[in-house]
């Protein structure tokens, strides 16, 4: 479970995969999905920014909770979806050229409660496991709302 009651947490959960990538569409026709995001090495992004290497992500999970039960209740079912997702996408993933490119699962979260710690599934666990990946990041800022320096 990610949420401890009464404080707000912020998580997404999405597919990465970064490097030397065949173009989007042939990705999209391996993968059966398209991406939330892609974009190509070389390529402006934003304005002072060209972009590294070639990136393509798609969102599995994405939601606020402040641990009331519908919240997690709709969390839960997006874990599980997010899990069915990796599942499908495990067997095309061997299909990528893995010496070129990574495949991630990328978890980013804005924590409120103390320590900003959390635990993932053993459904995503399962399925990044079966999708072989090359790691499974995560992002965690804990965002306190009386820290106080202690005293020396």
């Amino acid at each position: 479970m990610f949420i401890i009651i009464g404080f707000m947490s912020k998580i997404k959960i999405s597919l990465r995969l970064h490097g030397e990538l065949p173009p989007t569409e042939q990705i999209n026709s391996i993968l059966e999905f398209f991406p939330t995001k892609s974009l190509r090495k070389g390529q402006r992004v934003g304005k002072n920014r060209i972009q590294p290497t070639d990136v393509w992500i798609l969102d599995l999970a994405k939601f606020e909770c402040r641990g009331n039960k519908n919240e997690i209740n709709a969390m839960e079912q997006q874990i599980q979806q997010a899990a069915t997702t990796l599942q499908q996408l495990a067997p095309r993933l061997g299909f990528l050229n893995r010496s070129c490119c990574k495949v991630e699962l990328y978890i980013s979260t804005i924590r409120e409660e103390d320590q900003g710690g959390f635990s993932l599934p053993g459904k995503i666990l399962k399925a990044a496991t079966a999708a072989d990946l090359s790691s499974v990041e995560v992002s965690i800022l804990v965002m306190l709302d009386d820290y106080e320096e202690p005293e020396s």
